[in-house]
């Protein structure tokens, strides 16, 4: 069932921050496609159907993850990334972002 305000794709792969980050999205009224903890894993999510935007946090070094990026940008898919101001930042810009995202 889709939420209210479309779908995130959701690539983390803190387990921890990952459910955290299901639940502010699904108490947003958002659908989540994941969360998937490999950017394979995401890169097949965002392949078999676009999202409505995407959160991208990836802890472990990984150079595919500069590839689902560069797809996301490519189809103009907005997305927050956790690499861009810290990590641990995510969680209190993720809400902010989704509002952002509708106006």
């Amino acid at each position: 069932m889709a939420g209210n305000h479309g779908r995130i794709l959701l690539v983390e792969d803190d387990p921890t921050l990952a459910g955290l980050m299901v639940d502010l999205l699904l108490a947003e009224d958002y659908e989540v496609d994941g969360p998937y903890a490999s950017v394979s894993d995401g890169m097949a999510a965002l392949a078999s159907q676009f999202p409505d935007g995407a959160v991208v946090d990836l802890h472990r070094p990984s150079q595919g993850a500069s590839l689902l990026k560069d797809d996301l940008e490519a189809y103009a898919i907005p997305f927050l990334d956790g690499e861009e101001n810290g990590t641990g930042a995510l969680e209190r810009r993720l809400l902010p972002w989704l509002r952002h995202m509708h106006h």
